[in-house]
């Protein structure tokens, strides 16, 4: 079988489609006071930004929006770390509770527990309908309201989207779980083990490959594996996606470590200014990041960057507040796929050429357990049949 359309769509919009451009990032240091170090996580679509780190009490998780900053701690709890937030404010942890890991989910001011029974479990994101995922005891799982069920092609949960699509991880291998069809590894040849990013609603996901020393992320789309490391970059990590295939991520610059926004074919570098070096892991749909860097003075400090102008209104992306740095990279913003615009249609025929190209059909078209690679134009793009991907659950 080949890829599907889909994929081939999905694939062609990554390169074809970028958000209209702003140059100029607010670039805001979210670090609690008093604390000594603090790692910001994810950014939800309000611009509520949840993390963790270290306060003279011991590890905490917090919640910044707009210059508020509130403590994450469950009852009883000695330490914790929040993971994720979602759009309704809910956000997902993990907390110590008498010397054991416990997941948790905050909602409504309560924490309630997503694998009550369970001795021992962790929460890593909380989807859009409040489901929670993680890893524990039994595996990877999805808990909604209040009923755990564990996915057996998993042992660690990381995303989930509204269509029941869900990505995790198991035995250093990437596997994403599609409703009617199964688990499919995540895995490029040559790679010695992959990671998880982030999984947006279409379907896209932000993964990051290891072979050796070297690092690189990339997209995956159906089939087929979209690398994306920064020109003159000698590694990349891909850490999150949004719904208008955004992707955002770090790695080695020749200026040190940064972080890049990939939207379109285009990147664009994300730096905090004076600090010596930027993680960003985060972006939520109107283009804001977040993450974590080192400063001039050599703290580990959070951030979020909103870029100043998201939609051509003269809008700010979302309130960002507080002890703010201006300058930075140029920002690639949008506010949904209806404001994109393809730059030619001469892109498209450039793109979908080389699939109809004899040698890449003869690749498509080989033994189902060979892998099938096309590299083209110098975009990393690389193609696997549908028979090297199924996994049975």
């Amino acid at each position: 079988m080949k890829a599907t359309g889909l994929g081939l769509f999905l694939t062609a919009f990554l390169w074809m489609v970028p958000a209209p451009a702003d140059c100029s990032f607010t670039y805001t240091d979210i670090h609690p006071s008093g604390w000594t170090e603090s790692h910001a996580v994810c950014v939800n679509g309000t611009g509520g930004v949840v993390g963790y780190g270290t306060a003279e009490s011991g590890e905490r998780g917090f919640f910044w929006k707009s210059g508020a900053f509130s403590e994450i701690l469950p009852p009883g709890a000695s330490s914790a770390r929040a993971t994720w937030i979602n759009s309704r404010g809910e956000v997902s942890g993990t907390a110590v509770i008498g010397g054991v890991r416990r997941a948790f989910l905050y909602r409504d001011g309560v924490y309630l527990d997503p694998t009550p029974g369970w001795v021992f479990s962790e929460a890593a994101h909380v989807a859009e309908d409040g489901a929670v995922g993680g890893t524990g005891e039994f595996g990877g799982y999805i808990s909604r309201n209040g009923v755990t069920e564990l996915l057996p092609g998993f042992t660690r949960v990381v995303g989930a989207n509204l269509a029941g699509q869900v990505l995790g991880s198991a035995e250093n291998t990437v596997r994403l779980f599609l409703p009617g069809v199964g688990y499919i590894p995540i895995h490029p040849p040559g790679t010695t083990a992959t990671v998880p990013g982030g999984l947006n609603d279409s379907g896209l996901a932000a993964v990051s490959s290891r072979q050796g020393d070297s690092e690189e992320g990339f997209v995956y789309s159906g089939g087929f594996y979209v690398f994306m490391t920064p020109p003159g970059w000698s590694s990349s990590n891909a850490m999150a996606i949004n719904n208008n295939a955004q992707v955002v991520g770090y790695g080695l610059s020749p200026a040190g470590r940064r972080s890049f926004l990939r939207s379109g074919p285009a990147y664009q570098e994300i730096s905090f200014p004076g600090w010596k070096a930027t993680e960003a892991v985060s972006v939520n749909d109107p283009g804001q990041v977040a993450g974590s860097g080192e400063t001039a003075t050599g703290e580990r400090h959070a951030f979020v960057a909103s870029p100043a102008v998201s939609n051509g209104t003269g809008e700010p992306a979302g309130a960002a507040s507080g002890d703010a740095a201006g300058g930075g990279g140029c920002s690639m913003a949008s506010t949904g796929y209806a404001a994109h615009r393809p730059t030619s249609w001469a892109n498209l025929i450039v793109l979908f050429l080389p699939l109809l190209f004899p040698l890449c059909l003869r690749y498509m078209t080989s033994s189902p357990v060979q892998s099938r690679q096309c590299s083209f134009l110098g975009r990393g793009v690389n193609f696997l049949s549908s028979e090297d991907q199924i996994g049975k659950p």
